[in-house]
């Protein structure tokens, strides 16, 4: 990589130079040195050093500074921590990097959140598109939504009444509703007469008119809405390359493309071969989204085999989805969501809405068990507690005929742990991936959707770790390139903040028996983070031998207060002993 991102920053305490200290007689100089540093090498001791060393990429001094400067050639890079926390490079084991990038290429992110920001922002596209073109709101969560609730067709009127415009929830499973505007509504031709789509509906008042809203229905507007801008390679390839470079400024520094295809994974390749790979990556392989007959002809055709590739970009878990999400009241749980919040967020009625099991149980068994016998590692999007019991009834079955422990079965999400849950996936082997800004950004109107029992156990780090399940937290990083404003933000520090202070956004607390140490947080996004690909020998710590990825931070990671870890900064990134992330000088 001959890039290195620089954002202003005053530093003091950082150094840079070619050659810090006078040339020494050295058989072996390091590529780079970082001195003076607190690293916190998260070995199985979590010991703390001093001084490491890298050279070829990897880690081949880990002590005191006195060794370290021996190591210091006249072309060796230098970087001095001024005794601040030095620790592995972070890893972001839940993105959607190649999405992100193609949306951001698209229209880049903004968050919506109340009924002002959508008008304004209708307002705002209204004026740079075509007459007649249709204006397609951005996703808004309603949990997020200052009005909590879905905007009416009389309030888009009132915003714009001469154009089109849908707010477009489309991220629900069976719960998919849009909103249309009165002109909307005559463009697409819907009128009191227009019969369902099938599984679909119109929704109409008393007199029965539309009202505005559709559900599971958006077949009915989709020739209407502006098609996706044509995206060229190269177009993309800078978009991806730009995600990684800012996931380089919060110290990140190997990723999980969470749900790709082969051909991202050629384009993934193709960005390295180019130079501009920043960031290690692991690429899951989405199967059987539209069915089981295409799940199984996926996994026979897939054009790799498990764990293809290398240290840079490699082929990770297929995937398959399970149910839906509690931002949509689709994830499948054991026991309803509750009638009030049901209503207001999700405009399902409560009592009956157990949300949605996407993937039949005889369809799950038989994909894990496909994907498992020709030797891949799998995992499921599963978020709902009902959810994951489907799962484990699949697994034990599984294993009962081949041993799946050893393939560490990745349950992502699994928001409502509860200790039967959690001893059956610990004798399993399975590892949780499971997002802590969810509960940051969503626990408090959760807690009138699920009550607040539920939402006192939302994401449960501590006690998957007490039942002996390792846990990655992330961010299911989908929309956005800010680390702190995205959609869903996936700054690792704010992640380890919410995991360690179980604070929401507002700063309520629920459910404090869930905190974590700051160790075991550090772990969730380091050493037990590389352990989820079968990476734990090569990358996590910081130790002789791995590769040689870090992060210099401005602060002290363990004493400073539990506040400062949330604005954490960091002050260099280092992927395989090269500079990709430097904050300059003042």
């Amino acid at each position: 990589m001959s890039f290195v991102t620089r954002k202003k920053f005053p530093l003091p305490f950082l150094i840079l130079a070619a050659a810090a200290f006078a040339a020494r007689a050295a058989e072996d100089p390091a590529d780079l040195v970082v001195l003076d540093g607190k690293i916190l090498t998260v070995d199985g001791n979590f010991s703390v050093a001093e001084a490491v060393a890298i050279r070829d990429g990897k880690f081949v001094y880990v002590g005191g500074n006195t060794h370290a400067r021996a190591l210091i050639g006249t072309t060796t890079r230098v970087l001095n921590a001024r005794g601040k926390s030095v620790l592995p490079g972070l890893i972001e084991t839940h993105t959607h990097a190649i999405g992100v990038a193609r949306g951001e290429a698209e229209q880049p992110f903004r968050q919506l959140s109340s009924l002002a920001e959508v008008t304004q922002w209708i307002r705002e596209r209204a004026a740079i598109t075509k007459t007649g073109e249709w204006i397609r709101i951005p996703r808004v969560d309603l949990t997020r939504f200052k009005e909590g609730r879905f905007p009416t067709r009389e309030e888009l009127d009132q915003a714009l009444a001469d154009r089109p415009v849908v707010f477009d929830w489309m991220y629900a499973g069976i719960n998919q509703v849009q909103i249309l505007n009165t002109a909307a509504l005559k463009a697409a031709g819907i009128t009191r007469d227009t019969p369902n789509p099938e599984q679909g509906r119109i929704v109409k008042d008393a007199l029965g008119n539309p009202t505005g809203m559709i559900r599971n229905a958006r077949s009915l507007i989709e020739p209407f809405l502006p098609p996706a801008p044509k995206l060229t390679q190269e177009i993309i390839l800078k978009e991806l390359e730009n995600v990684h470079q800012h996931y380089n400024t919060v110290g990140i520094t190997s990723i999980n493309d969470r749900r790709t295809d082969p051909s991202t994974y050629y384009l993934y390749n193709d960005l390295r071969k180019l130079g501009r790979l920043s960031v290690r990556a692991t690429l899951t392989i989405g199967v059987g989204y539209q069915g089981i007959g295409n799940a199984l002809n996926q996994i026979k055709s897939l054009p790799f085999k498990p764990g293809e590739g290398d240290e840079w970009v490699k082929v990770g878990a297929l995937k398959l989805r399970i149910d839906g999400g509690l931002l949509y009241g689709t994830a499948f749980l054991r026991e309803p969501y509750l009638p009030d919040g049901s209503a207001r967020y999700y405009d399902l009625p409560g009592n009956a809405n157990r949300g949605e099991l996407m993937t039949p149980r005889k369809d799950i068994l038989a994909i894990i068990r496909a994907g498992h016998l020709a030797g891949w590692q799998m995992s499921s999007h599963v978020a709902g507690d009902a959810g994951v019991d489907a799962v484990l009834d699949a697994l034990e079955t599984i294993n009962r005929e081949s041993p799946i422990v050893p393939r560490r079965y990745n349950l992502i999400h699994a928001y409502l742990p509860n200790p039967e849950t959690i001893q059956r996936a610990a004798k399993l082997g399975v590892f949780l991936d499971t997002q802590p800004m969810w509960y940051y950004k969503d626990g408090d109107a959760l807690q009138e959707t699920i009550g607040e029992a539920r939402t006192n156990r939302l994401v449960g780090l501590k006690d998957w770790l007490k039942g002996g399940v390792k846990v990655a937290i992330n961010a299911d990083h989908m929309q956005g390139v800010d680390p702190d404003r995205a959609l869903n933000p996936y700054n690792p520090f704010l992640a380890m903040y919410v995991a360690i202070s179980r604070k929401t956004e507002s700063g309520r607390i629920h459910g404090p028996e869930e905190k974590v140490s700051r160790q075991e947080a550090l772990k969730m996004v380091t050493i037990d983070a590389a352990y989820m690909t079968f990476d734990e020998n090569k990358t996590g710590s910081i130790e002789v031998g791995k590769y040689g990825d870090l992060a210099i931070l401005a602060d002290d990671f363990l004493v400073c207060s539990e506040e400062q870890v949330k604005t954490m900064k960091v002050a260099a990134t280092v992927v395989g002993g090269k500079i990709v992330y430097l904050q300059e000088q003042p």
